[in-house]
């Protein structure tokens, strides 16, 4: 009794807070983060009571190792993306607040590994770009309040407003908000290292193997076309040095012992005019270590690149049994992947120079996950 006067009290609260916020016209996801994953909750819980789920600990694990990849990259890492498989033949993915799910008939499609990890990013986008709660706060007022107090408090007209979000979230947002989707999707997917034409890829794959080229996908009657979408991809992509992201990228996991240090090789970056390196060194002695940073170089498929060094925020030492980091920045003439980082350890008679492995690197993959990329299990 006291526990729903309270409820009460805050639904109250929450009402009178969206009747005198600003006209929903301004299209802003002004709903509480809190009230936004109890509506995904709802959604979620609908979902699986219609379709029912399917309790795959193969697909499970690799999807989510998927995400996991991802999400680091999603700028929106503090909420919850639990992974569902639902029964149903369509093949479709769906994402809602705190939710991603996919269909066992995207799985029968039986998409790779990258084709995959794009249709995860472009779940996890919506959510990391808050496209529920947009959705929501483009509504009328009393229509907010409504499903609000309806889904907290488990009111039966609840149902039918959770229906209403739940077309949206199966049948797509806008086409703008998809095409967003589509953009933040090929953005994590090259800071995570994957591929660039991953995401085309998989469009123009999709476009094959539904039956439905240039038209809407079985996956949303408000997605974009798949050759408009294809377009829009590319379009973003060569947008990518004007915002300051990198074109590819790749990720390491290894270790090189160079004479006192060890160095740790942990993230290569192509751009527009540079390579981007980030480097770590651990000094295994009680005294400094110089690092001979303006004398390093790169090392390509041909022999050194013709590249020269330009500047660097790796310190000159690295402290006594202490570590270093930093970047190194080298000017890019060539697309061709370095191989090796050539670098002077020490000095006097103690200097070795350190050649570290670049050819080595892929996605980025958690501390807990293996680097290399797992393969899909077999079809259910």
């Amino acid at each position: 009794m006291w526990r729903n006067a309270g409820l009460v009290a805050r639904l109250a609260a929450v009402a009178a807070a969206l009747v005198l916020s600003s006209p929903p016209a301004a299209a802003q996801a002004t709903l509480p983060e809190e009230q936004e994953l109890a509506i995904g909750r709802a959604v979620a819980a609908r979902l699986m009571a219609q379709h029912g789920v399917v309790a795959d600990p193969d697909w499970l694990a690799f999807l989510s190792g998927l995400r996991d990849r991802l999400i680091p990259f999603s700028g929106r890492t503090h909420v919850p993306y639990r992974i569902a498989i639902l029964e149903h033949r369509e093949p479709n993915a769906v994402s809602t607040p705190g939710w991603i799910f996919v269909t066992t008939g995207l799985i029968r499609l039986n998409p790779d590994v990258e084709a995959w990890a794009f249709v995860v990013a472009h779940e996890v986008a919506h959510t990391a770009r808050r496209h529920v709660a947009q959705h929501v706060a483009r509504a009328q007022v009393g229509q907010i309040a409504s499903i609000l107090v309806a889904i907290l408090t488990g009111s039966p007209t609840a149902g039918d407003l959770v229906q209403l979000l739940l077309r949206v979230s199966t049948l797509g947002f806008s086409r703008e908000l998809e095409v967003e989707a589509d953009r933040e999707a090929l953005r994590m997917l090259v800071e995570a290292g994957f591929d660039p034409q991953t995401a085309a890829r998989t469009l123009n794959w999709f476009n094959e193997v539904t039956g439905r080229r240039q038209e809407n996908t079985h996956w949303a009657g408000t997605h974009p076309g798949f050759a408009d979408r294809v377009r829009g991809v590319q379009r973003a992509y060569d947008e990518f040095p004007s915002r300051n992201l990198p074109l590819r990228v790749r990720y390491f996991r290894t270790v090189h012992p160079a004479g006192p240090v060890v160095l740790r090789p942990q993230r290569l970056s192509e751009h527009r005019e540079a390579w981007v390196l980030s480097l770590a060194a651990d000094n295994r002695v009680d005294r400094p270590v110089s690092v001979g940073v303006m004398e390093a170089a790169l090392v390509g498929p041909d022999g050194e690149l013709p590249v020269r060094f330009l500047r660097s925020t790796f310190p000159v030492d690295v402290p006594a049994r202490g570590r270093a980091e930093g970047l190194l920045v080298f000017e890019r003439r060539t697309s061709a992947w370095p191989t090796a980082l050539v670098l002077p350890v020490g000095s006097g008679a103690e200097r070795v120079e350190a050649r570290v492995d670049l050819s080595s690197g892929g996605p980025f993959a958690p501390p807990a996950q293996p680097a290399a990329l797992p393969r899909p299990p077999a079809l259910p």
